[in-house]
C-alpha cells in the first residue's frame, strides 16, 4: 500500500471483495487514485498477476496513464524488497495486461476467436469517413432496387415520409433508426420488440399504454406547473382586499385545474374534462389600480394559453380514436421496419466483401462470440471467466446496454468493480445508458445493510479539489435543479460534495506564510474573500451586439448569432485573465507557500 492516507470509504473501496462493487465517485474524490490503488492492492497484497485483471478505462490516454502509475507502484515496492519474484513477474506481464478500452478488449476477443464468426483473420476497421460512404452506397442501392420492383411496401414508405423535392426524409429515418439501435446488444430483435409495443387493441384506455403514461406524465407536470403559478399569485393577492373578486377567479381556476390532476391516470377522463374545461371571465373594475391586479391577469392569461393550445391539443381525441391511428400506423411501422432489417442485412454484406468492420461492429461482434442466440454464455465467455479474477470499469456511467452484456458475460456473478458518477454522464447522445448505474446505486447496499447476494456500494462525496465555498456554491445550486425528473437523481444532503481538501487558512497565511511577503502583498492574502462568483453575460445588451460589428456581414443570422456568443464568452473569460494577473492576485502553493497568481494556476 501507498504512503497515501487514505478515508474509510477510499479504504472500503480499495479492499473490499466478494461482490459486485459500485463506487459512487463524486468530482474531486480521487477516484483514479482508489481504482489505481485498488490494482495495486490486488497485485502486491492479494498477490494476484496483473494479466489476470481486465480493467476497462474510457480512453487509450487513461489506459496509458494507468499502466504507468501502476509500473511505478511495482517498482517502488521493488525497492524495499529487490529479490520479490512475484512483483518482478508483474513487470512482465504489464506489458500483455488486459487495461485497455472496451473496443481494445473486443478487438482482442474477434481476433482471438474470428473463426467462430465467420470472419477472416485479417480484416480492418474501416475509418469513419469510408463506413459513411459504404453505408450510403448501400443505402442508395436498396433504393434503387426497390424503385425498379415497384415494391408495394416501398411505395406505401415514400407516401407517408417522402417529398415532391425526393426520398431524402426517408433515407434520413431510416439511418437514425439503423444507428439507434446499435446501442442495443441484439440490434433486430429489440427493433421487432419495439414495433409490437404499437399493437394496441381498440378498446383499452390509450393511458394504460407506454405512450399514453408518457403524454400523460407530461400533461401532469404542465397542469402542477399552472397550479403552482396559480397558488404562488393567489398567496399575494389575498392580502388585499379590494382584490377579492379577482383573487376569488385565480381560485375557482386552481380548483379546476385540481379536478382535472385527481383523475389524469385516465386518458378518457383526462380527455373529457380539458374538452369542458373553461376559465371564467376576468372582472372587470376599473377603481382598482393595484399592479398586482394586470400582473395576476398577465399570468392568468399565460395559464390560460398553456392549458388551451398546449394541454388540450396533447389530449384532443379520445381512446377509441387514439387507438385507431395506431392501428392504421402499424403496418406502415411494419413495412419501415423491415426496410431498416434489410438495409442492415445488406450493409453487413458490403463491410464482408470489403473485409472490414465499422465501430459498432467490434462490440456486436465481440458479444456474437460470448453469448448465444438464446443469450446463454458460450465455451468463449466461461474462459474468459476463469481467466478474469476481476474486471474493474472506469466510468461506468457511460456504459451501454452491449457494454454491458459484454462485461456480465465474462464476469463470474461477484467480481465486476465498476466506478463512476451518474451526475457526470455526458454520452447518453451516444447510446450511454446511465440507468445501469442508477439501477445498480438504488440497488447495492452499503457494507453495513448488505447480505451475501447483495451487490456493494461504496460512495465517495469527499471532494479533495476544491476550496470549501466552491463545494458549497455547486451544492446550493445542484439541490435546486437536480432531481429524480431532471436528472435522474435527487441531489440531496447524501449527494453533496463535502470538502475534504486541506487549504491553509487565515491563521495559518499570516503566522506562517506572510512573513516574507512584502506589505502590499500581505494586504492582498489578508483581503481574501472565500466567495464564488457567478458571471451571466447578457446577450441582449446593446454592448454585447455592437462589440462585434466588426464580424463579417454576410454571414446568416443564425451562424452570426453562434459565433457572437462564442466570440463574447472567450473575451470575457480573457478580460478576467487580464485583471487576475494585473491585481496580483495571491494563490497557495504547496511548495513555497502564497505567491503572487501566474497563467498556469488558471484554469477553463
Amino acid at each position: 500500500m501507498s504512503d497515501v492516507k487514505w478515508t474509510n470509504e477510499q479504504l472500503q473501496a480499495i479492499e473490499e471483495t466478494g461482490s459486485n462493487i459500485l463506487v459512487a465517485a463524486a468530482a474531486g474524490s480521487g477516484k483514479t487514485a482508489v481504482l489505481v490503488e485498488r490494482i495495486i492492492h490486488k497485485i502486491i497484497d492479494e498477490k494476484i498477476d496483473i494479466n489476470k485483471m481486465l480493467v476497462v478505462t474510457f480512453t487509450n490516454a487513461a489506459a496509458s496513464e494507468m499502466r504507468e502509475r501502476i509500473l511505478e507502484a511495482i517498482y517502488k515496492k521493488l525497492e524495499e524488497d529487490p529479490k520479490n519474484i512475484h512483483l518482478q513477474r508483474q513487470i512482465t506481464l504489464l506489458s500483455r495486461a488486459s487495461i485497455c478500452t472496451i473496443h481494445s478488449f473486443c478487438l482482442d476477443v474477434i481476433r482471438n476467436n474470428f473463426y467462430e464468426i465467420d470472419m477472416p483473420s485479417n480484416f480492418r476497421i474501416a475509418d469513419t469517413a469510408e463506413i459513411a460512404l459504404l453505408k450510403q452506397d448501400t443505402l442508395d442501392d436498396l433504393f434503387e432496387q426497390k424503385y425498379e420492383e415497384n415494391n408495394k411496401e416501398f411505395i406505401e414508405l415514400l407516401d407517408t415520409y417522402a417529398s415532391y423535392r425526393g426520398d431524402d426524409a426517408l433515407q434520413e429515418l431510416l439511418l437514425t433508426i439503423y444507428d439507434f439501435i446499435q446501442s442495443s446488444p441484439f440490434p433486430q430483435k429489440w427493433l421487432q420488440e419495439k414495433l409490437q409495443e404499437f399493437n394496441i387493441s381498440n378498446s383499452q384506455d390509450f393511458g394504460t399504454t407506454i405512450w399514453g403514461k408518457i403524454l400523460l406524465k407530461y400533461v401532469k407536470e404542465e397542469i402542477e406547473e399552472a397550479i403552482l403559478w396559480l397558488q404562488c399569485m393567489h398567496n399575494n393577492m389575498y392580502k388585499y382586499i379590494e382584490l377579492a373578486k379577482f383573487t376569488q377567479t385565480i381560485a375557482e381556476d386552481i380548483v379546476n385545474l385540481q379536478d382535472i390532476l385527481a383523475t389524469i391516470n385516465s386518458w378518457d377522463t383526462t380527455y373529457q374534462k380539458l374538452q369542458s374545461i373553461s376559465f371564467k371571465k376576468w372582472p372587470v373594475d376599473r377603481t382598482v389600480t393595484l399592479d398586482l391586479k394586470e400582473k395576476a391577469k398577465t399570468l392568468r392569461d399565460k395559464v390560460k394559453k398553456k392549458i388551451n393550445e398546449k394541454v388540450t391539443k396533447i389530449v384532443s381525441r379520445d381512446s377509441y380514436s387514439v387507438n385507431c391511428d395506431f392501428e392504421k400506423m402499424l403496418p406502415i411501422l411494419t413495412n419501415l421496419c423491415n426496410l431498416v432489417l434489410e438495409f442492415s442485412q445488406k450493409f453487413v454484406e458490403r463491410k464482408k466483401e470489403k473485409n472490414c468492420l465499422d465501430f459498432n461492429d467490434i462490440e456486436h461482434f465481440a458479444l456474437k462470440i460470448l453469448v448465444g442466440e438464446n443469450g446463454e454464455i458460450t465455451e468463449t465467455a466461461k474462459k474468459y471467466q476463469e481467466k478474469f479474477l476481476e474486471i474493474a470499469v472506469d466510468e461506468y456511467q457511460d456504459s451501454n446496454l452491449v457494454q454491458e452484456a459484454i462485461l456480465t458475460s465474462i464476469s463470474n456473478g461477484n467480481n465486476i468493480f465498476m466506478v463512476g458518477d451518474v451526475k457526470q454522464s455526458i454520452y447518453k447522445f451516444r447510446g450511454a445508458r446511465p440507468e445501469l448505474f442508477l439501477s445498480k446505486y438504488e440497488n447495492y447496499k452499503p457494507k453495513e445493510e448488505k447480505s451475501n447476494e447483495d451487490g456493494l456500494k461504496v460512495q465517495l462525496f469527499r471532494n479533495f479539489r476544491s476550496r470549501e465555498n466552491i463545494l458549497n456554491f455547486t451544492n446550493l445550486v445542484f439541490e435546486s435543479i437536480m432531481s429524480k425528473e431532471l436528472g435522474d437523481i435527487l441531489y440531496n444532503e447524501t449527494e453533496y460534495l463535502n470538502y475534504g481538501a486541506n487549504y491553509p487558512e487565515q491563521d495559518f497565511i499570516q503566522n506562517e506564510t506572510l512573513k516574507d511577503l512584502t506589505k502590499n502583498e500581505q494586504a492582498k492574502v489578508n483581503n481574501f474573500e472565500k466567495v464564488a462568483e457567478m458571471l451571466i453575460i447578457d446577450l441582449k445588451e446593446e454592448d454585447s451586439i455592437t462589440a462585434f460589428q466588426d464580424e463579417e456581414n454576410e454571414q446568416d443570422e443564425e451562424e452570426q448569432e453562434r459565433i457572437e456568443d462564442e466570440v463574447l464568452e472567450a473575451r470575457f473569460v480573457a478580460n478576467k485573465i487580464q485583471e487576475l494577473l494585473k491585481s496580483g492576485y495571491m494563490v497557495y502553493d504547496k511548495k513555497i507557500g502564497y505567491r503572487p497568481i501566474r497563467p498556469k494556476d488558471i484554469v477553463i
